[in-house]
């Protein structure tokens, strides 16, 4: 242990005998000198091999103290003459590094090896802020541990109800960073020690104002002061300000090229050889949107565990091709996998426990790993990632084409986008009868182009309670731009986005809601809004101008062509007659949607169904070849059967609202 502070050999008796029961950082107390006169001592260190320095020790006789006089200035010892943080293992953060070597120049005191006056030294405090996973605890800890001669840590464990105890803390521990300087206090998730007004109770509110007192004290002192949180907006404002958390530094998701280092870095850490793995990080991290730090750490071990079934299944095989037993296949994981026989289990050659083994990560082990690892921003989203390809879609490719076009180009070709000065649509309106495909193509835009995909059905952001609708908007917009590239698809707007002028006042702030956040003052970058509804008409002509839907895309009823692609599709490998005539069945189903078309066939197929079981019951154990297909007459049956749900009259609004004619 070290005390600082005036000379007496009675002080270490009185704090033997227990004249001074329990010590801690900034505590004073008196104690009679061998001439007899009362000296007032102050405690400004305490070093522990046992635990941190912020809390109640007892001193006993294996203690050491230290003494120093009070004009003698801080405890001797050796500084560090620079304190500078690199970009080893810091893959894709080089400017926040930049930002932070910065404010170490400034704190030391030396710029570019010159020494500055004092009065140009910066002892203001770095918020650093991101969401979880891009790297905040990394650089924390890559920043303590550069050569500081005291790091102190606090967190929300510390905080006592009492604000008196939480006060004697935070001036211990300040007033130890200020005799050891260079040091550096550290206050990870800031957000949990000293939440915003809106957040805070009564304790909160007192631990803020303790620490911006004690941080005023920092002041010209080569003392840092590192904080992280989720966002600038979450912490008391009143420590964001001057000579407090003075430089706020973004750590954000990471970009293309950032994910593609981060990958490269995390190979290096686990000591991975492979020659090229260059080609393969720049793949990953093309397609990998929305995944942090964190995120790709975690695709890497999956896909090493991927490599290492992969090269565990080709050895078994290698080693017992001429045993007798055929492997079984399963089911794991969504793809097929292959295990040994019951009978060749036992003689599998398990390779040596102390045989190196070379095994190299490949693209394919990563594409088995994308498809269990989802981004951190959307784990807490409850939704399955749409599987619908657009061959699933008939009479699709125009629609692919415009869609392909919206998305892929600010994606792919960022330079030619910024050289013709093309604004990146925000939003796309689908608006037709139903059951012609409108959700379907959403799930297949989302499927095709990778990004994240939110979807939320209007109805479900209702709510009886105030405000709660908006909050809710609000936290779907949230989750899209921390997970951009992203698409939100809003299905059935119009319950949520009617016009003004029949809405109630729920309903109105929930629409005003939704424009602020399509086009208001915070930028929607990288998040594109997708919506669909059957009753254009009823929404609100604000939210059709652009700058928040720039497209409006009418999906109407399927063309004969359309039609017989829907046709061949769904009895894609269904046993049906070789005379079955789809172009005939386009030609008789005019005006019929996409959506009765699949029942048209569903009911075919019930027929042969009913037909074949008949037969079966009739005749057993003979075969079903003659019966089992759908014929021309099942679907004739079907389709004599099936009701139009779309009418002229249908289609005639849709016609006039397109041509800017409300009905």
């Amino acid at each position: 242990m070290q005390y600082i502070k005036n000379h007496s050999l009675q002080l270490t008796t009185d704090l033997e005998t227990g004249n001074v029961e329990a010590i801690a950082n900034g505590i004073a107390f008196e104690a009679l000198s061998r001439k007899g006169l009362r000296k007032r001592y102050l405690i400004e260190s305490i070093n522990s091999s046992f635990r941190e320095s912020n809390g109640l020790y007892y001193f006993d006789d294996r203690s050491e103290l230290v003494l120093h006089d009070e004009g003698a200035g801080p405890l001797p010892g050796a500084k560090p003459n620079t304190i500078t943080l690199t970009n080893n293992g810091l893959g894709g953060l080089e400017s926040q590094v930049a930002e932070i070597n910065k404010r170490l120049c400034r704190l030391i005191g030396l710029v570019k090896g010159k020494r500055i006056p004092g009065n140009f030294r910066r002892s203001g405090g770095i918020l650093l802020w991101g969401p979880n996973g891009t790297g905040k605890s990394l650089l924390i800890r890559r920043i303590s541990e550069c050569p500081w001669r005291k790091v102190l840590r606090f967190d929300r464990t510390m905080l006592s109800a009492s604000n008196t105890r939480n006060q004697a803390t935070f001036a211990g521990i300040f007033t130890e960073a200020i005799a050891q300087h260079p040091s550096i206090i550290i206050l990870d998730d800031i957000h949990l020690i000293a939440p915003s007004s809106q957040q805070q109770d009564m304790v909160g509110a007192s631990v803020a104002d303790l620490l911006a007192k004690e941080m005023e004290r920092l002041c010209r002192t080569k003392v840092l002061v590192l904080a992280a949180a989720t966002s600038p907006t979450s912490v008391d404002k009143t420590l964001r300000c001057l000579d407090r958390l003075e430089y706020e530094i973004e750590i954000p998701i990471p970009s293309q090229e950032a994910r593609e280092k981060i990958l490269k870095v995390v190979q290096e850490e686990m000591a991975d050889t492979n020659l090229d793995f260059d080609s393969i990080a720049k793949d990953i991290g093309d397609r990998t949107h929305g995944f942090v730090g964190r995120d790709l750490q975690i695709l890497y071990r999956v896909a090493q565990e991927h490599a290492s079934e992969r090269y565990l299944a080709y050895e078994w095989s290698a080693a017992n091709s001429g045993h007798d037993g055929e492997p079984q296949k399963t089911f794991l994981n969504g793809s097929h996998r292959t295990r040994p026989s019951v009978s060749t289990i036992g003689s599998y050659d398990v390779p040596q426990a102390d045989s190196h083994v070379n095994i190299e990560l490949t693209i394919g082990d990563f594409e088995q790993a994308l498809l269990e690892v989802r981004p951190t921003a959307m784990k807490e989203v409850s939704l399955e990632t749409p599987k619908v390809q657009w061959s699933e879609i008939g009479g699709s490719r125009e629609i692919q084409t415009m869609l392909t076009e919206i998305i892929e180009w600010p994606l792919k070709w960022k330079d030619l986008v910024t050289q013709y000065k093309i604004r990146p649509e925000k939003g796309i309106l689908f608006y037709g009868p139903p059951g012609c495909s409108k959700t379907l193509t959403a799930k297949a835009i989302a499927t095709s182009s990778g990004l994240n995909f939110l979807a939320v059905k209007g109805a479900e952001l209702t709510s009886m309670y105030v405000g709660e609708s908006e909050r809710a908007v609000r936290e779907v917009f949230r989750k899209a731009r921390v997970a951009a590239p992203s698409i939100i698809f809003f299905d059935e707007i119009d319950s949520i986005a009617g016009e003004r002028d029949n809405a109630g006042t729920s309903g109105l702030n929930v629409l005003t809601t939704l424009l602020n956040e399509m086009d208001g003052i915070e930028s929607l970058k990288g998040v594109l809004v997708i919506a669909a509804t059957n009753r254009p008409e009823a929404l609100d002509n604000a939210l059709l101008r652009p700058g928040r839907f720039d497209k409006l895309l009418y999906i109407g009823p399927p063309t004969e062509v359309a039609r017989r692609e829907i046709f061949a599709i769904r009895l894609k490998d269904v046993p049906i007659d070789d005379n079955v005539d789809f172009s005939n069945l386009a030609g008789r189903s005019d005006g019929f949607s996409g959506a009765e078309i699949i029942a048209i066939c569903n009911d075919a197929i019930k027929h042969t169904m009913r037909r074949n079981i008949s037969m079966r019951e009739q005749n057993p154990g003979q075969g079903d070849e003659e019966w089992r297909n759908v014929t021309n007459e099942d679907l004739d049956r079907a389709l004599a059967a099936a009701v139009k749900r779309i009418t002229p009259e249908m289609i005639h609004n849709y016609e006039q609202w397109r041509s800017g004619l409300k009905v």
